[in-house]
């Protein structure tokens, strides 16, 4: 088809030419020729030129072919849809792309209206689209949904504008249709989080609100905030109308602290804040979110912790109160505790009076009346009772009462005397016939008390033992 085009043209300039030579002015006389030489001369710096002029007339045509190939491959292939319609909004050219989206051959879609592929109900906004182009000359962009030739629908963009070179012609537009499917499913996908985290934060009873990192607007506010300043403050400035009479950000904003350097969010940053005005405390979280339309937000949680911080208060006075009482009470008792000193040393220095006492009464008294008593005694039984009692008195005297009572605390009043009888030497039949028992008793009672002591089962001699505790 290039090759015809060329030569129709040659053909052209060729019948152009003759014409020209057909009229008077070329038709005159040959002047004769004064120097051959210097008309061959001419005629091959001609023919050079000439030879030029072709040359780069060649590289001008090559280079057309591949720019005209490059822009092809451009147009065709490009990642959006490229189509130009005429006044009437029918499709004067469109590229592989396009009719990749359609899902259709390129050839079916030349003068056809575009309108055959878009939705019924979004004709209108296809129509009033051309109408603005028409009018105002200017680009103009409108959503809307396409289908396929097999009925499949999806979402795209469209990009018009005029063609310059066709101003002083009939209007010719060029449109750029662009697939948003995806950005759409992305844009529903992000409208139902947010309206997710709507949800849970108005079911929250706190105040939460959301604000810009940069213009400080407030984006959202929960209900129970609305509530609580009995107005909704989204769109506001978030220092001027949460807490008012200031000219710039709060002095206590934590804006830095939420972002690293590299612009990541960091962890939710948690501080106390008290509130003058309202003497009122607040636990407020802080973090970074990211919203709908991708940018990070500052989220902000402010938990009213009056009540308490109010019980804190009270119960550090309530402790102090304690440790002072405490204290108090610590210095009385150290107090009762040497008068306890004191007198329990009293009656320490007391008892060991009584016992001097007692261990002198019995030398300088009780001792020789037993003395008499068993040299006047003639039978037998009455000297052993009375050495006995001598024993017995003894041991009053002695630590070895008080050493047998802690040693057997579960012996028996009656298995202590047969335990002092033991210590004697005295035998079973011989303590049976001083306490009117039978033998076998005495036996099961001296049994008891290896028991009781812990000799049962050993090679231990129940006399020998009981004279260690003296």
């Amino acid at each position: 088809m290039e090759n015809n085009t060329a030569q129709e043209k040659f053909n052209e300039l060729r019948r152009q030419a003759e014409e020209l030579m057909s009229k008077s002015d070329f038709s005159r006389t040959v002047v004769a020729v004064e120097d051959p030489l210097r008309l061959i001369h001419e005629l091959q710096t001609f023919q050079i030129e000439l030879e030029l002029q072709n040359e780069e007339l060649h590289r001008s045509q090559q280079e057309l072919m591949e720019f005209k190939i490059h822009y092809t491959q451009l147009y065709d292939f490009t990642p959006v849809g490229y189509v130009t319609l005429d006044s009437k909004g029918k499709i004067i050219n469109a590229n592989l792309t396009l009719a990749r989206m359609l899902a259709t051959e390129r050839s079916s879609l030349l003068n056809r209206p575009l309108s055959d592929h878009i939705l019924p109900r979004d004709q209108d906004i296809y129509y009033l689209h051309l109408q603005r182009l028409f009018e105002s000359k200017k680009r103009q962009i409108c959503d809307l949904k396409m289908k396929t030739k097999e009925g499949a629908h999806f979402d795209v963009q469209l990009e018009s504008t005029v063609i310059p070179e066709s101003c002083q012609e009939e209007a010719q537009y060029r449109t750029v249709i662009i697939d948003v499917s995806e950005r759409k499913r992305t844009e529903l996908f992000l409208q139902y989080g947010k309206y997710q985290l709507e949800s849970v934060l108005n079911k929250i009873d706190a105040s939460i609100y959301i604000a810009d990192m940069t213009s400080y607007e407030i984006l959202f506010m929960n209900t129970y905030m609305k509530k609580k300043h009995q107005a909704d403050l989204t769109g506001r400035v978030c220092w001027a109308s949460i807490h008012g009479k200031q000219d710039g950000p709060c002095e206590f904003c934590t804006n830095d602290r939420l972002m690293d350097e590299a612009g990541n969010p960091r962890e939710p940053y948690i501080w106390e804040f008290y509130n003058k005005d309202s003497n009122q405390w607040y636990e407020l979280s802080s973090l970074l979110i990211p919203w709908t339309d991708g940018r990070l937000v500052r989220l902000e949680i402010a938990r009213d912790i009056t009540r308490r911080k109010r019980a804190e208060k009270k119960q550090r006075e309530i402790t102090l109160t304690l440790e002072e009482k405490v204290k108090k009470r610590t210095a009385e008792l150290e107090d009762m505790n040497a008068t306890l000193r004191i007198l329990l040393k009293k009656r320490e220095e007391d008892k060991n009076e009584i016992g001097e006492k007692i261990f002198a009464n019995h030398k300088l008294i009780l001792a020789p009346i037993i003395r008499n008593l068993k040299q006047n005694l003639t039978l037998e039984s009455q000297k052993d009772m009375m050495d006995i009692l001598e024993s017995e008195l003894k041991n009053i005297i002695s630590p070895f009462s008080k050493k047998l009572s802690d040693q057997m605390v579960n012996l028996t009043p009656k298995e202590i005397h047969i335990a002092d009888l033991v210590k004697f030497g005295k035998t079973n039949k011989e303590i049976s016939e001083i306490m009117n028992s039978s033998i076998h008793t005495i036996s099961r009672h001296r049994e008891n008390i290896r028991k009781k002591t812990g000799l049962k089962n050993k090679k231990i001699n129940l006399r020998s033992f009981l004279s260690t505790l003296e």
